[in-house]
């Protein structure tokens, strides 16, 4: 049995440089007060320029800011209470009630609010998590690093254009373009409080799905429009009263169904948008789910709960594969593009797996487990180079979309590291390029380009706002098809990895 691979096996740029680009396996750096990518290759010079300050942010306010402006007057109690019932709901109006000498609707309301917070110590006992508050647990299960701190939250490429949507720290979400002639809407409302994630609808030029704290709003984006801030009668809602905070959101790959998952319902809700319409998908284990993901073929879905179990589910049937780690959750995972792998990280393991997923054998029956086992990959432990300190457990993972590099996103290191994927003879991660940002950086949140036709380019938010793109380039595709497969095949192809 050979020894598991670790973070040893990379190199870090010279002393001062960043590395910029890979190209046919070589990985191109330069001094980070010079960086240009286009010294080495165009392909990303027609790519939106994005760098978001802190002073290009809104400030998040109360809604009571407008309040100072108007002397207080005497007002009827029955107005007073519809008044705040409007304003800050049920809640809020049974406080106000409860206060006033009203005898009858005063003991009323004392009354109905002793029974809600029985209630809500009941479902306390039941559910841990809801004693938290929704910031709180977004940022404990976030694939994004520092959520509530980092000026960047969340990316997402368009599926058919040079086109990204950014999320930012006050929940507002800006599409640029390639094009620097069209003007960059701006997605934001009230409702849309603590996005945890973003996604644009398959087949759909306009559509992107917004997950946050409360639900997930669909908003329609027309390219052809003047309007730098559409208005949220051009964005459709959708919540359930249970299902909160909204963690993950995933389309299916024809995009007529949208699933989401939240931290304080073990049930994954699947949406048919038009019709505001669900189905449920409900298993015994955790109190709540913090990720879904959709296999690129549509035929599985990937699902984890906050405990030690998740799920692979066959969307054919909706019959589901029961696994579960060692100890902790998973925290982040990705599958390939053949959608045959999926690649995972727990929460307390510096260890990366994997899991192949055959089709003849995955779904036959309603047992419980599968007799597949994990194949740990890589170990990602914290080890020095050269100084710098590198690796520990795992924040994000994604793939890119032709299947043949793994990005990773770290949870206290400021370093991106890129892996070749290889799926024969055995499957193996194969240590690429450490990407670091400049002074003071640290990475936020990763994705990958959708569209990238000289390889992959693999697309970094950082802590100061702005946005890096880190090409991976094949010059000669017709040579390449099979180019994981060939690296350094005399050196990796004895090697094996036993299941644990």
């Amino acid at each position: 049995m050979l020894k598991m691979r670790n973070l040893h096996d990379f190199d870090l740029p010279n002393d001062g440089e960043i590395s910029l680009c890979e190209i046919n396996g070589r990985v191109h750096s330069m001094n980070h007060d010079y960086t240009n990518v286009s010294a080495f290759t165009t392909t990303v010079d027609n790519h939106p320029k994005v760098h978001i300050t802190r002073d290009l942010l809104h400030p998040l306010s109360s809604g009571d800011e407008g309040k100072a402006l108007f002397l207080p007057v005497n007002i009827s109690f029955l107005k007073q209470l519809t008044q705040v019932y409007c304003e800050q709901g049920f809640i809020e109006a049974l406080h106000t009630a409860s206060s006033h000498n009203q005898l009858l609707i005063s003991s009323s309301a004392s009354i109905i609010l002793d029974v809600l917070k029985y209630i809500r110590k009941v479902r306390l006992v039941l559910n841990p998590n809801l004693k938290y508050s929704g910031p709180v647990i977004i940022k404990d299960f976030s694939q994004t690093r520092n959520w509530q701190s980092f000026t960047i939250r969340c990316i997402a490429w368009h599926l058919y254009e040079t086109k990204v949507a950014v999320v930012t720290c006050d929940d507002s979400v800006r599409i640029f373009s390639g094009d620097s002639s069209i003007i960059t809407p701006l997605l934001r409302c009230k409702q849309q409080k603590h996005i945890t994630s973003i996604a644009w609808r398959p087949l759909s030029n306009t559509e992107i799905a917004v997950g946050h704290e409360n639900g997930i709003i669909i908003w329609n984006v027309d390219a052809n429009s003047l309007v730098t801030r559409p208005s949220v009668s051009n964005a459709l809602m959708l919540s359930r009263d249970d299902h909160r905070p909204v963690m993950s959101i995933a389309w299916s790959p024809k995009g007529d169904k949208l699933v989401s998952a939240a931290a304080c319902d073990n049930t994954i809700l699947v949406w048919d948008v038009e019709l505001d319409k669900t189905s449920s998908l409900k298993r015994p284990a955790g109190s709540g789910n913090v990720l879904v993901k959709w296999s690129p073929s549509g035929e599985k879905l990937f699902s984890c709960s906050d405990g030690l179990v998740f799920r692979v589910w066959d969307c054919r049937n909706w019959e589901c594969e029961r696994w579960t780690v060692l100890s902790g959750r998973v925290q982040s995972a990705c599958w390939s593009n053949c959608g045959n792998t999926l690649l995972f990280a727990s929460n307390t393991e510096p260890i990366i797996y994997g899991v192949m997923i055959k089709n003849d054998l995955v779904f036959k029956n309603d047992s419980d487990s599968s007799s597949n086992q994990a194949l740990p990959l890589f170990e990602t432990s914290k080890i020095e180079i050269d100084g710098v300190i590198v690796g520990g457990l795992v924040q994000c993972l994604e793939s890119d979309p032709k299947g043949k590099h793994l990005a990773v996103l770290f949870q206290d290191t400021n370093l991106v590291a890129v892996f070749n994927i290889i799926r024969h003879p055995t499957l193996q991660l194969i240590a690429s390029s450490l990407v670091i940002g400049m002074a003071e950086e640290q990475p936020s949140t990763i994705s990958f380009l959708q569209q990238f036709e000289a390889g992959a380019c693999l697309t970094i938010g950082w802590s100061s706002g702005r946005i890096q793109y880190y090409p991976i380039i094949y010059t000669d595709l017709s040579c390449n098809l099979n180019y994981t497969e060939q690296l350094d095949s005399r050196l990796y192809s004895s090697s094996r990895i036993t299941p644990f």
